[in-house]
Order: structure tokens, then C-alpha cells, then sequence
């Protein structure tokens, strides 16, 4: 539940807070494992497979450098967990396609311990709606917090089913045809832009964009877990 009072201050939201992240592409993935390095909740609902946006392309060169496919946070957890499964094997090697960016890189960091088992695809999101929260102390006013979120999905049966979470971060690029049922701009929702693996400006726009909304969530503007640690 959303017990953050409404303030004029940027509203935090603190671990273990629930959070849904629409899109298991480059930034859904990276959004994930963020969130995760930070103690949140994460759920991940992807209405195809794993990069499924980015499978058009998927045989088609890069148009970033190799070692800019994932943050220096998804390296380092995709090789911690190779070195975990594959005791003495030879390091992971930078991928040169598309393809190889999802089955080398985005899928070995959903099946790695911060992420499996939280992400769920073949999932639909067809709409978000923004449900008041009960409070159990009536002196309280139920509109001095912001609302949690109800999302609706279809799953690869055709069952519909919802979660309901404190905050929602939508990655889904340009392709967003999810209703939302309530006014924006939304406190506790963001969007990021283009995930298109033929856009390399939007895919690292979009990690300084999981740095800022993580940063004001956790109401801290010097959060960044890119940044390389001081020695």
C-alpha cells in the first residue's frame, strides 16, 4: 500500500515498495534489475518474450558499441552469475548483434537471482487504473496519498487477471496502447522514451531516465548505480 502523505516535496517511495515495469526489453530489463539492486518489489510484464520489440531486428548489426548493449549494473550481474553457474568457463564475450544482445545479455539477466521469477511474459497490459487506499485509522484523509495502481492483463491463455502495486514504470518505447484510467501527469508513473535497438541516443537516454526515477524515489539525487564506486 501507498502510505506516502502527498507533500510539495518530491514523493519518495521506499524499499521493499511494489513496483510494476511494463516491457521486458532493454530498459524494462535494466529498470528491473535496478530496482532490485535496491530492495523494491519488482514485477516485470511483457505481452511477448523477453526483447520481444527488439526480435524484428534481430539479425541486424549494432548501432552501439558492444559493451554499451547493458550497464556496467547488468554486466557485472550477468558475469557474476555466469562465473557462479560455469565454474573455470571462459569470460562472456560482447555481443554483436541484435540477436545475440537478447539471448547472450537480456536473458541471462532475467533467469539471474535478482530477477527470476519476476518477470512475467505473455502477459498483456491493457490498462492501469489508480485505486484509493483504506486507511485503518479514521482520523486520517485517505486523499492526502497518492493512489495505488490496479494494472489489467491478459495472459497467454486469455485469462485476465490484475496486479496491484505502488508505483508503475511503462518501458515500452513508443508502442504504448495501455488505457490509463486516470489524468496525467501521475505521481508514482513514468514513461520511458525509445527502445528501439536503431536508436543508440534513446537507449542511453533511457538508463539515465531509470537513474532519475529511482533517484527520486528513493529521495536521493545523488543515487546513481552506474557511477563507478570511489576507490
Amino acid at each position: 500500500m501507498n502510505n506516502n502523505p502527498k507533500t510539495d516535496m518530491d514523493m519518495t517511495l521506499d524499499p521493499p515498495g511494489s513496483i510494476a515495469i511494463v516491457g521486458a526489453g532493454t530498459h524494462g530489463i535494466e529498470a528491473g534489475l535496478y530496482g532490485r539492486f535496491l530492495g523494491y518489489n519488482v514485477t516485470i510484464l511483457e505481452r511477448g518474450g523477453i526483447g520481444n520489440n527488439m526480435r524484428t531486428e534481430s539479425d541486424a548489426d549494432l548501432v552501439i558499441l558492444p559493451d554499451q548493449c547493458l550497464s556496467p549494473l547488468a554486466l557485472s550481474a550477468v558475469a557474476t552469475q555466469h562465473a557462479a553457474e560455469n565454474p573455470g568457463s571462459s569470460p562472456l564475450v560482447h555481443p554483436t548483434t541484435v540477436s545475440a544482445w537478447i539471448e547472450e545479455g537480456l536473458i541471462p539477466l532475467s533467469e539471474s537471482d535478482l530477477l527470476r521469477g519476476r518477470i512475467k511474459t505473455n502477459h498483456l497490459v491493457t490498462s492501469i487504473d489508480a485505486i484509493p487506499i483504506e486507511l485503518e485509522n479514521e482520523s486520517e484523509d485517505a486523499s492526502d496519498y497518492p493512489a495505488d495502481f490496479q494494472l489489467r492483463f491478459t495472459d497467454s491463455d486469455g485469462t485476465e487477471g490484475t496486479l496491484r502495486v505502488e508505483a508503475v514504470l511503462i518501458a515500452t518505447g513508443s508502442q504504448c496502447d495501455i488505457k490509463l484510467m486516470f489524468p496525467l501527469p501521475c505521481p508514482y508513473l513514468h514513461h520511458i522514451g525509445s527502445n528501439s535497438p536503431r536508436d543508440a541516443a534513446g537507449l542511453l537516454a533511457g538508463r539515465r531516465q531509470i537513474v532519475e526515477i529511482y533517484s527520486q524515489w528513493a529521495g536521493r539525487e545523488d543515487l546513481d548505480l552506474y557511477r563507478p564506486p570511489r576507490v
